[in-house]
């Protein structure tokens, strides 16, 4: 049994200390942008679910909760973005040349 064990251990990978480059995918603008779509995407599927509801069709609540949540939290993302972004504007414009 210990035999066994001892021959799957040295069988495995030795792991990747040394973090992986990431290459550049695009840029911050279009980054921005996109993400900007999505919350919108995000909120219109989530008013559209509300209104839906409130209308009488059978849509389930359970469904509305989940798209009203996810705008939330995608909300919630973009302003934490946005005020990362803005404390780093602040701190670059008070730095000292």
């Amino acid at each position: 049994m210990i035999d066994a064990i001892a021959s799957v251990s040295g069988a495995l990978p030795a792991p990747e200390l040394a973090p992986r480059p990431i290459a550049p995918t695009g840029d911050f603008s279009r980054l921005v942008g996109e993400g900007l779509g999505a919350l919108n995407d995000s909120l219109g599927a989530s008013d559209q679910a509300l209104r839906s509801m409130a209308a009488g069709e059978a849509i389930p609540l359970h469904d509305v909760m989940i798209a009203m949540e996810r705008a939330r939290l995608d909300m919630q993302f973009a302003v934490e973005v946005r005020n990362r972004v803005v404390e780093a504007y602040q701190q670059l414009t008070q730095m000292q040349l």
